[in-house]
């Protein structure tokens, strides 16, 4: 019997909602394909029509939640207006928002996600390029209403920014303070930072030094010793005639 699209999308959410129980409740390797399916109420052999193994549902986690994030980005009122420090905020609050009822899972999943270095690697690039089409699409907006200038090496900010996400979700798991205060007080510092950074135009001003520095230094030096060699070359001929 054929079910709707619809119904698919229930459930696989379904699966993984489940999955999360059951790995909680069971650990990661006494979780079983099984277990999860009687827990859904899906066939032992339809779990697989959705997922085929069951890391592959760790990552299916990760890319739902950040899913979910951008509509709920979309929600909130007057998001368009918001500074580019505010967007990002906002973003990184909401992920964590919808981290929290399952924390011991993220503590359980997370290393083995994000720091894998396994047959699933391309599940996690998949999560990655999500996630900066995200940062992607708030510096865009931030250009076009010229909060920021356009950055040289932009896709490595959105790299950097990636990298800031792992480094804020270890945080967020090692923060024993109230209501994880720790957490806000570090992503609005540290993004200020960043924002005014980019404000400045910081990394296209040590762009410019760089390139300035190269013409004028390294490639100058070059010529020189270009020039050495031909010497050398042609000393070496006369030599060589005589």
């Amino acid at each position: 019997m054929k079910i709707s699209n619809q119904q698919k999308k229930k459930n696989r959410k379904k699966i993984i909602g489940v999955a999360v129980d059951v790995m909680i409740d069971k650990g990661f390797k006494d979780a079983t394909m099984r277990a999860i399916a009687k827990q859904a109420e899906i066939g032992d052999a339809t779990i697989y029509n959705y997922f085929p193994t069951k890391e592959s549902i760790l990552f299916a986690y990760y890319e739902e939640k950040l899913a979910t994030c951008v509509e709920k980005l979309r929600k909130v009122e007057k998001f368009n207006e918001f500074t580019i420090h505010e967007q990002l905020q906002t973003f990184f609050e909401i992920q964590l928002e919808q981290f929290l009822p399952d924390r011991e899972f993220i503590a359980l999943s997370f290393k083995k996600i994000f720091f894998s270095m396994s047959q699933n690697a391309e599940l996690l690039d998949s999560i990655q390029e999500q996630f900066e089409k995200i940062i992607a699409d708030i510096f865009e907006a931030a250009i076009e209403v010229n909060e920021i200038p356009e950055q040289v090496f932009q896709q490595i900010i959105y790299h950097l920014f990636w990298d800031y996400y792992v480094g804020m979700i270890i945080f967020w798991l090692n923060d024993k303070s109230d209501q994880f205060s720790d957490t806000s007080v570090m992503i609005d510092k540290t993004l200020d930072l960043f924002c005014a950074i980019l404000k400045a135009g910081a990394v296209n001003k040590l762009f410019d030094i760089g390139s300035y520095f190269f013409k004028n230094h390294f490639l100058g030096r070059l010529d020189r010793f270009k020039k050495r060699v031909d010497t050398i070359k042609l000393i070496k001929r006369e030599f060589m005639g005589k």
